[in-house]
């Protein structure tokens, strides 16, 4: 199985749109984040510990996520933190936990706090040029608060929704 979406990333003065991609294959169980050097395994170990908090059944597959974008690395500290939600939700779609099969038309940018805490881009992140373009030519836009700025808007609640842990 594989998966691919398009995430926005904010910037200094615009924001910068990246594609994901992510497989599944029956390799040895486990999960990798391929694209951030060592910034992409405290994203893998987050999403453990939510797996093992929630008492998620992933099937023992192997999963692979990706961003080859190495613009993103060059933006400002903690950038990659926006990937966090998008990489989550491909993730657990590709899993079976999630109930999105497709993610090619989709636009995503969040982070996730180990509290379970969602945060997404304000809606005008999605409304500069770049992005802009995306969600004109059909993409569906995943995030909070976009009823009735997008014409292809899914709330993010609507697909993944982290009890908060205490």
């Amino acid at each position: 199985m594989h998966k691919q979406m398009m995430v926005v990333i904010p910037g200094n003065q615009k924001a910068h749109t990246c594609e994901i991609f992510g497989y599944s294959t029956r390799g040895i169980p486990g999960l990798e984040v391929v694209g951030l050097g060592g910034k992409g395994k405290s994203i893998k170990e987050k999403f453990i510990y939510f797996n093992k908090r929630y008492k998620l059944s992933i099937p023992p597959r192997r999963f692979v996520l990706c961003v080859e974008d190495q613009t993103l690395l060059n933006l400002k500290e903690g950038s990659y933190r926006w990937l966090e939600l998008p990489f989550l939700i491909m993730y657990w779609s590709m899993a079976g936990i999630l109930p999105i099969e497709n993610l090619s038309n989709c636009l995503c940018s969040g982070t996730i706090a180990a509290s379970g805490l969602i945060e997404t881009l304000d809606v005008e992140a999605f409304l500069s040029d770049e992005v802009g373009e995306l969600i004109e030519s059909g993409y569906q836009v995943i995030t909070k608060g976009g009823e009735g700025k997008f014409a292809n808007y899914i709330p993010v609640e609507e697909i993944i929704s982290l009890p908060q842990v205490t």
